[in-house]
């Protein structure tokens, strides 16, 4: 018998807030003149692509239309000094908007000025809770979510944004807070459609389709609100029921932050919570897939640090929470954006041309809808429920469960029962182990599932790989499998219990395992572990049980098979 010693490990690498990539001060000088030339243009691209997505989130955040510049200018200008991924853009975001947006707006009117300062003050809270899930190393979290369940929830908002933009596409007046009372506001004001607005909306969005599919590196939002600018001047649509964006003033930021209320603060910390999961759960995927595309390692834990900070500094300029984009993140890489120049160059754009800011409010609201159109268009993926259907029909379950959630009992209960699924779908798979009985296949020393005729057993020896982490849910399948296998094999005399799939044994599996193991060597029969790790050995060795302490090590199953029916249990 022999036991493994612990293996040296890596040590983490800490979450500090300097910048680990290259000084921002070396750049330019390690970057070529060639290479520098694409970075620039990558950064005005990525702003001619910001600009008409943080208006029309402003829309969706009911807030001044500026405010998702500053947003925008705080949050990339923090994440590419703070954050880990080059080109990973954050600021206002569709996806975030609707969630904070309709619950802030059950304390104080939109647009007023205590609503925005509840707004100031949950993008505040948001980015602490960000910002400590990175600093303390809980990026794993952003997984708990499984991906069909996501899928579903961000379906259920790209429906709320839809809903919310479809009195502004038809040009008629909205109201309501819920989906199921703007929906039935809506219908009776159908028959006073604006056939102008209508028709600059699906203009917009139809740009943004034909060019996407064309070229998805040019700013083709910034080409839609331009081509439907243009004609709602020339044809003076407005005289036709088409509404614009209205006043839009450059200002400085401001400090909005004030103290709450009792109920307020339960509002704000709420709705931050349910921000902070979809801001994490969309960082990570917009982080890895970057660093995927570029074909570096990725820092989830320090990217959460560099969005939570951008979450922080967006509440102390009073804007409002933001997200990691990933469609603008991707515009980056096919711009051919590779370092933190990018955001830096945006941002020093952005501040150039906001004295112009007044200039956009002869956008039309319509246009702006069909941006958000589009937008929500790829949030509710079909082709991923289709696939989802394809692989699992549970899933497709649990997704479509979610957006249902999402859509008819809103973002925070939606959220509730997204999470309350992802407990029920892991629980209800770790529930339902399988006992895998192993042989040894001829001539090697190599043990497989009893699948082949030269994968053969091992005459009164059982070796049984368990293929779940073994806890209180499903240690009494454990039990019961292991009974079916020895009435199965009546005549073994030795178990060997393959434990490679085992990380961790909680109390109520620990009590199991003790109960199993003494009423095998009651019936004389020998038990074994192979393969366990270090931690499931230390469960043993200090467990109160003596049948559990003296149980044999191995560190491979051939091993275990030819040494421990030599010993003789105590």
């Amino acid at each position: 018998m022999s036991r493994n010693s612990k293996s040296g490990a890596a040590r983490p690498t800490s979450v500090g807030l300097r910048v680990r990539a290259e000084a921002l001060w070396d750049l330019p000088r390690t970057t070529s003149r060639a290479a520098l030339v694409t970075e620039v243009l990558a950064g005005v691209t990525l702003l001619a692509v910001a600009i008409p997505e943080q208006l029309a989130t402003s829309r969706l955040a009911e807030v001044p239309a500026f405010s998702a510049l500053v947003a925008f200018i705080a949050a990339t200008l923090v994440f590419s000094v703070v954050g880990a991924n080059p080109i990973m853009s954050v600021g206002a975001d569709s996806t975030i908007a609707p969630l904070f947006a309709l619950a802030i707006a059950r304390l104080a009117p939109a647009h007023s000025a205590h609503y925005l300062e509840l707004v100031a003050m949950t993008a505040l809270v948001t980015g602490l809770g960000v910002t400590g899930v990175g600093l303390f190393r809980l990026g794993y979290v952003a997984d708990f979510l499984s991906l069909p369940i996501v899928t579903g929830f961000l379906a259920g908002i790209g429906v709320i944004i839809m809903v919310h933009e479809l009195p502004s596409a038809l040009g008629v007046p909205a109201a309501g807070s819920s989906i199921a009372a703007r929906l039935s506001a809506l219908m009776p004001r159908l028959t006073s459609t604006h056939v102008a607005a209508l028709a600059l909306a699906l203009g917009a969005l139809l740009i943004m389709i034909v060019g996407e599919r064309w070229s998805g590196r040019w700013p083709w939002a910034l080409v839609a609100i331009g081509l439907t600018t243009l004609a709602a001047q020339l044809f003076t649509l407005r005289a036709h029921g088409v509404r614009d964006l209205g006043s839009v003033s450059a200002r400085l930021p401001s400090w909005r932050l004030s103290w709450l209320t009792i109920h307020e603060w339960g509002v704000v910390c709420t709705t931050a919570l349910t921000l902070i999961i979809v801001v994490l759960s969309q960082s990570a995927v917009t982080s890895r897939a970057a660093a995927d595309e570029l074909g570096v390692a990725d820092d989830l834990n320090r990217d959460f640090v560099g969005v939570g900070l951008a979450n922080v500094a967006a509440g102390l300029v009073g804007a409002f929470p933001v997200d990691a984009s990933p469609a603008r993140t991707t515009i980056v890489r096919l711009a051919g954006g590779r370092t933190r120049i990018v955001g830096l160059v945006a941002v020093a754009l952005a501040l150039v041309l906001s004295p112009l800011a007044s200039f956009a409010r002869v956008i039309p609201l319509a246009a702006l809808a069909g941006v958000l159109f589009f937008i929500a268009g790829r949030l509710v993926n079909v082709a991923r429920f289709l696939d989802v259907w394809r692989s699992s029909r549970v899933e497709f379950a649990f997704a479509m469960i979610s957006l249902v959630g999402v859509v008819l009992f809103g973002v925070e209960l939606g959220l509730a029962i997204a999470v309350a699924l992802a407990v029920v779908n892991q629980t209800w798979r770790s529930s339902r182990p399988h006992l895998v009985e192993l042989g040894r296949r001829e001539g090697t020393t190599s043990w497989e599932p009893l699948r082949d005729v030269h994968v053969r057993r091992v005459p009164r020896v059982l070796v049984v790989l368990f293929d779940q982490e073994l806890f209180f849910a499903n240690a009494g399948a454990f039990r019961r499998l292991l009974h079916q296998a020895f009435a199965r094999h009546p005549r073994t005399s030795l178990l060997v219990l393959d434990a490679v799939a085992i990380s961790d044994v909680d109390y109520t599996a620990t009590n199991v395992l003790e109960a199993v193991f003494a009423d095998l060597h009651r019936d004389g029969v020998h038990v074994a572990l192979a393969r366990a790790n270090e931690l499931v050995r230390r469960r043993f060795e200090r467990s109160s049980s003596r049948v559990l302490r003296h149980v044999a090590f191995f560190d491979s199953v051939d091993e275990a098979v030819h040494e421990a029916p030599r010993e003789e249990p105590d």
